[in-house]
């Protein structure tokens, strides 16, 4: 089972360290935070399309993966409206039938390329590295770019999303789930790769809450902070680095427009 207080605490350690990461970004490296707010995307459609004669390398108002995201979110929301409001306990028992929500739950957070390309992106900005317009997420071997791609530079930029995401992420735990090769009882006895492993519910519960926090509120903090990059920057002209078709990066003007909530280019 969990307390409310023991959630209230994770949640709370959780949005402080999204919070802290974001703000490194905004000061360290201004631009690259303004293009992450922006989700700067190369487009495989308009690539492959060279009769439309437009660049591939979009921001917000034509980025597929913010409308991916949008019912995954939304079924997070409900989910935690349902489940985790302590109305009438202070505490949460231990159900299997919510249990295994949770699992489908767990698994589909680790692999959900939207958000597994929005935490790679912000930990090569925070080293300092170019925005990476393009990635390529495989269906396999995920263990080994949420640890190298994600982990690993956060911790080098001494980020605390890289133990966070340490702490929450059990790959043999994910797989065994994925895979069915788990039993529910008064613990949760999964198969790794080598080895027959278990944990306690206890111990599930607080994976659960980890990362039900930690990517339902990455999105909500990054969507609040984008609607109020007017008040943070006095302006809502901005300049970003882009790849331009003759394999340069230039300068390209940007414009936030508040009531679609989304930015597009200035022609200048």
């Amino acid at each position: 089972m969990i307390t409310k207080v023991k959630f209230l605490e994770i949640e709370n350690e959780v949005i402080s360290k999204i919070e802290n990461a974001l703000y490194q970004l905004f000061v360290n490296y201004p631009e690259d935070y303004v293009l992450f707010m922006a989700c700067g995307e190369y487009d495989e459609i308009i690539a492959n399309n060279k009769e439309l004669g437009l660049s591939p390398y979009t921001i917000s108002g034509h980025n597929l993966d913010s409308y991916y995201d949008i019912t995954r979110q939304k079924f997070l929301c409900e989910f935690l409206n349902r489940y985790y409001n302590f109305r009438d306990n202070k505490e949460l028992q231990n159900d299997d039938y919510r249990m295994n929500i949770e699992f489908l739950i767990y698994t589909h957070i680790w692999e959900a390329k939207p958000f597994l390309k929005k935490l790679y992106r912000l930990a090569n900005l925070i080293c300092g590295k170019e925005y990476d317009w393009k990635i390529q997420i495989t269906n396999f071997k995920k263990y080994d770019f949420i640890t190298k791609k994600i982990i690993d530079p956060f911790n080098n930029a001494n980020c605390h999303l890289g133990q966070l995401i340490t702490n929450t992420y059990n790959a043999d735990l994910r797989n065994a789930i994925a895979h069915s090769d788990y039993q529910l009882y008064k613990n949760i006895v999964f198969k790794s790769k080598t080895e027959l492993c278990n944990i306690s519910l206890d111990e599930w519960n607080i994976y659960f809450v980890y990362s039900f926090c930690f990517s339902y509120h990455f999105a909500k903090i990054i969507n609040e902070r984008r609607k109020r990059i007017i008040i943070d920057w006095g302006k809502n002209e901005f300049t970003i680095k882009m790849p331009f078709s003759d394999g340069t990066i230039k300068h390209a003007c940007i414009q936030y427009d508040k009531e679609r909530d989304n930015f597009g280019f200035l022609n200048k």
